[in-house]
């Protein structure tokens, strides 16, 4: 009976999960394009300015080291990346660990255990992350077009695999297609 309440629990977490991501999907999709500064340090010890990497389609995905779902969206991001190696698609994970929880030491064996190749930053403070979100709803992924600018919809939480993949996928495709604001009007 107890593994039965903790199934139906689960399933209804990410049935909520789910919910919600596609309620803020809608919300946010007839905005306006949205200009956010994210500028912060790697483990490489470069620093990531999102300004500078305007040009390629960029996915941010914010995690932490203690949340599980995260392992298992890793996983797939690195697949992803592999799969658009080609395009210009670039790939960050931010953590949002503390530094009081987790060194830098730490996080870089996080990565090397994870076999992460994608770069990886930190915000301990959390407020990079507060832009977006103001509850920690982990992991979170904000999607920016080719000119710098948020682009909806933002993805919240992890699913099974596959259907997580197609989610990000459907958003990647989208931006790729989408021509920038530069070459849109040249075009004119």
């Amino acid at each position: 009976m107890k593994n039965l309440y903790a199934i139906a629990l689960i399933f209804a977490c990410m049935v909520g999960s789910a919910l919600y991501s596609a309620a803020l999907g809608q919300q946010i999709a007839g905005s306006s394009p949205v200009e956010v500064n994210i500028k912060l340090r790697g483990i490489d010890d470069k620093m990531y300015d999102i300004r500078e990497m305007k040009g390629s389609v960029l996915l941010v995905s914010f995690g932490a080291t203690w949340c599980s779902p995260c392992w298992a969206e890793l996983r797939a991001l690195e697949e992803l990346r592999n799969e658009y190696r080609d395009q210009p698609v670039k790939f960050l994970w931010v953590s949002i660990d503390r530094r009081e929880q987790l060194s830098d030491g730490g996080l870089r064996e996080f990565v090397k255990e994870h076999r992460l190749t994608f770069p990886v930053l930190r915000d301990p403070t959390q407020l990079t992350y507060a832009q977006f979100s103001t509850r920690t709803r982990l992991p979170f992924v904000v999607f920016f077009d080719k000119d710098g600018n948020l682009a909806a919809p933002r993805h919240v939480g992890m699913t099974q695999p596959e259907a997580y993949k197609k989610i990000i996928r459907d958003n990647l495709d989208k931006l790729l297609k989408d021509k920038p604001a530069a070459d849109a009007s040249s075009a004119r």
